[in-house]
């Protein structure tokens, strides 16, 4: 799962379908977020003049806290997340790691299926892949 340390704590980051719900609410449309989050301009992919600017800011602090909040409430951890905490939180060289996390988790998200916790010790694959065929036919 992918995470980000925001003074020392490691928030792990988590997109369902709720997330991206509340994205849409709080930030912009789904094929808008690409532009906002990387500060640049929809008109013109090369002007980067929005980057670190107060729109931009405050579309990547909405963004880790909507992730963040949901990653800690899946861990059953209290969901303490702020805006003005995460911006606190970073600092300017940190930006742009940080926008990378969350479109790691967003990325993750949208994979085809929620994995469970990883198991300890090895896992065979080819036995989870076989495992699955038999419940999918059971």
């Amino acid at each position: 799962m992918a995470s980000i340390t925001l003074k020392g704590r490691e928030i792990p980051l988590l997109y369902t379908v709720w997330e991206m719900k509340q994205v849409q609410e709080e930030i912009c449309p789904l094929g808008d977020l690409q532009y906002i989050m990387f500060g640049r301009n929809k008109d013109d992919e090369n002007d980067r003049s929005k980057y670190a600017g107060p729109e931009h800011l405050n579309a990547v602090a909405k963004l880790i806290r909507i992730l963040g909040n949901a990653g800690l409430e899946e861990a059953g951890k209290e969901t303490d997340l702020t805006d003005k905490k995460v911006l606190r939180s970073l600092r300017p060289m940190e930006l742009t790691d940080a926008i990378n996390s969350c479109v790691e988790a967003m990325s993750e998200g949208m994979e085809s299926e929620i994995h469970d916790e990883p198991k300890d010790g090895p896992v065979d694959v080819v036995l989870e892949e076989i495992e699955k065929k038999k419940e999918a036919a059971g």
